[in-house]
């Protein structure tokens, strides 16, 4: 078969074998288990079985396409289910996706303010004006039921299962791994001062398929190509060969993903002679087998970068180097301390005499090791890490020592990427160091620590050292936000204690996932908080409370604290939920971290209108909604207003109409928040309006009504009749 630099089953770097830019451009592609061996340069053979330069494989090879400005396609193999199946216990999440709205499943983000993009594509797309087909190819929704014009809760939890994986990999770099379409100017580097690109990845059934029998297929160095105007080239993972799995359709994103930022295959060559194994599939058992991601990483849970350290590689370029380097992105920036010596406070919150430890973070470089500053009483000091929420690269290893740096243990099991700490310390200043290592023998069953990079999350508790003199936060309160809401507090039940000091220094507020061009906090101060005064950087995300001379008390820091209140500028804001951080400063010490987690999105009002009985029927969140309800001409409009939108979270609108005539009978359910409701134009037999709680307030103009029935619920409510004709009128709740 013939091995060519232009595509996948097998790939070999243009650097090494320059010969083959001088080909016919054809593209061959080489799968399943090939076996290729250097051979003299002969001309290319049939399509059965076919010999080229420098190589021949085993197997059938196909004829694909040409080369096309210098870029080549790489293919990953198909999934073998039969295997898969076999090993997917082992492969399944330790924490696995829960059910989402759709408005949550397509607004993912991992890095929402970065300017390089990584576009998982799950809801159809035809591709056209690119080198991968002369005609459109259509690539459809994501689907796993045959039902393709919509999305089930199922499909909705394992896109989000695919995305958490995908994310994952690419966690240690300033890249954002995406489900919200990017414009197609947000993808392509068109060069000058452009400093946004990326790359779309088509996740679904291709017709006609770029890589026919393949599981995915990409084009080496197609980040960010600029190749037609308002194009994009994307890259595919081809259902067909992948099934819908969530590991093998994300680790064949990976792949693919990694071809297009410049890397090449992870294979092998035989121990014995030169032939080639274009796909390492990895070695070790258990939780800690391992592959690296440009092999294949189907059948094992650990998969990660790679730069060929293990025995007999093919391929040894640096796949964190290339990356780094040449796509116009580099690592993320370091979030915790580097050193025992730097150390803040370890994250979360104190309730009962025991500190509830909560804090993750991303282990982003192999030279990175995250540290952390325990202040604990006599007791029980339990320290839980797992990786990332879907699957992990990270194989995770624990140290606890003591205030003089003396090491008191180490965790590492040698048979899973997790550890846990367990240990009865007396009371006093402990460092946690969280880092990624290697395991055993690389060139055998093991690996490096090269790879071993990603997220991680820390639960556990101890005994809290509230009378060591440690300010101490608690009360958390997360929060709902609504698109051009009004500034929205965050948490006015914090509360700030401080054993040995009556005053504070400081305090911060911080959204880890800031997204600098439209969230905004700030602080109402007043009579209440003394001298505080507070400064928002919108870049970082931190608003800071200072007092002058660290006079203001711990009462006067807690005022000033629950008058903090987020908001946001944009009408249609990235919807990731923003994760919020309080902390505060005696002058000696940080206190734990109270976290507040703001959720975005739309109020939403469900409207159904049954053409048998003419009934509209309205019911709405808990949200404070604006509707208005008119008939003119023969159509009734549901109008929202503001951040109402009429329908549901996963298809909503500014207004619906329907086409009547005659009498409609009207039923709102408006079950919370201070709703404003107005009806015009309307003739009904009966209307029934439960305002629920809030203060709600109900407009009815120029209508008939026979019966109309309105129950206020709890709050204070104004009803207004204007220009309105009712035969019986019955009020409850309503002053």
């Amino acid at each position: 078969m013939l091995v060519n630099p232009h595509f996948a089953g097998v790939h070999i770097s243009t650097k090494r074998f320059p010969k083959m830019l001088c080909l016919t451009g054809l593209i061959a592609l080489c799968f399943l288990d090939s076996v290729c061996r250097h051979l003299p340069e002969t001309s290319i053979g049939s399509s059965q079985s076919c010999a080229g330069p420098l190589h021949e494989c085993t197997s059938s090879c196909r004829v694909i396409g040409p080369s096309i400005q210098g870029k080549y396609a790489c293919a990953s193999l198909p999934l073998d289910f039969k295997r898969a199946a076999a090993t997917q216990a082992i492969a399944s999440p330790r924490i696995p996706a829960g059910v989402v709205a759709a408005v949550t499943a397509f607004q993912l983000h991992s890095r929402p303010a970065a300017t390089k993009k990584i576009y998982l594509d799950f809801d159809g797309h035809t591709t056209t004006g690119t080198p991968w087909s002369n005609s459109p190819i259509v690539t459809t929704a994501f689907d796993m039921d045959s039902a393709a014009t919509t999305f089930s809760a199922a499909e909705l939890t394992r896109i989000t299962e695919i995305w958490q994986r995908v994310a994952e990999c690419y966690s240690p770099f300033d890249v954002d791994v995406t489900t919200e379409a990017p414009t197609v100017a947000d993808l392509v580097n068109t060069g000058g001062g452009d400093t946004k690109w990326g790359i779309r990845v088509l996740f679904g059934a291709s017709n006609p398929s770029p890589a026919p029998g393949a599981g995915g297929v990409a084009y080496v160095g197609g980040f960010g190509w600029n190749y037609a105007a308002n194009v994009d080239v994307p890259c595919f993972v081809l259902q067909q060969g992948m099934g819908t799995g969530g590991k093998y359709n994300a680790d064949a994103a990976v792949h693919e993903i990694g071809h297009t930022l410049g890397l090449n295959h992870d294979g092998q060559f035989a121990a014995s002679d030169s032939r080639h194994v274009e796909y390492y599939e990895g070695q070790g058992t258990g939780k800690v087998g391992w592959a690296p991601h440009l092999g294949v990483g189907y059948y094992v849970p650990l998969v990660q970068w790679s730069k060929g350290e293990y025995a007999n590689p093919s391929n040894t370029e640096d796949d964190l180097k290339i990356i780094t380097t040449q796509n116009g992105f580099g690592y993320r920036a370091d979030d915790y301390a580097s050193s025992q010596g730097t150390a803040a406070a370890i994250p979360g919150s104190a309730t009962g005499g025991v500190f509830n430890v909560n804090a993750s973070g991303v282990i982003e470089t192999g030279s990175d090791a995250d540290w952390f500053k325990i202040v604990a009483g006599a007791g029980s000091l339990t320290i839980n890490a797992v990786g990332g929420p879907a699957n992990s690269m990270l194989d995770i290893q624990l140290s606890l020592y003591n205030s003089t740096g003396t090491l008191i243990t180490t965790i590492n099991p040698p048979d899973d990427i997790i550890a846990t700490l367990s240990q009865t310390v007396t009371a006093g200043t402990y460092y946690l160091k969280i880092e990624g290592v290697p395991l055993g023998n690389a060139l055998t069953t093991g690996y490096t620590d090269y790879g071993s990079l990603g997220q991680y999350t820390l639960t556990g508790s101890y005994t809290d050292a509230t009378t060591s003199g440690v300010p101490v936060l608690g009360g958390t309160n997360d929060q709902y936000y609504g698109v051009t809401q009004a500034p929205k507090n965050l948490n006015v039940g914090l509360t700030v204690t401080d054993a040995d000091s009556a005053t504070l220094s400081s305090a911060t507020v911080k959204i880890k996932n800031v997204v600098a061009s439209q969230d905004v906090l700030r602080a109402n101060l007043n009579a209440n908080t003394g001298n505080i005064t507070s400064s928002y950087n919108s870049s970082s995300g931190i608003l800071t409370l200072t007092s002058a001379n660290a006079t203001a008390t711990v009462a006067q820091f807690q005022a000033a604290l629950r008058t903090v209140q987020y908001s946001n500028t944009s009408s249609n804001p990235t919807m990731t939920p923003r994760n919020v951080e309080f902390q505060v400063f005696d002058g000696k010490n940080l206190s734990n971290i109270s976290p507040c987690v703001v959720t975005l999105g739309y109020f939403y009002v469900n409207s159904d209108f049954n053409t048998a009985t003419k009934t509209l029927t309205l019911t709405d969140d808990v949200g404070d909604n604006t509707v208005t309800v008119t008939l003119s001409s023969g159509k009734l409009t549901v109008q929202g207003s503001g951040p109402t939108k009429i329908g549901t979270a996963a298809s909503s609108q500014a207004s619906v109409s329907y086409n009547v005539s005659g009498n409609v009978n009207l039923t709102f359910n408006f079950s919370g928040g201070s709703d404003s409701v107005s009806v015009s134009g309307v003739s009904a037999t009966t209307a029934t309006i439960n305002l629920g709680n809030g203060n709600d307030t109900l407009t009815m103009t120029l209508c008939n009504i026979t019966s109309l029935t309105v129950d206020g619920g709890n709050g204070t409510d104004v009803v207004t009749l204007s220009g309105t004709n009712t035969t019986n009128r019955v009020y409850t709740n309503v002053p």
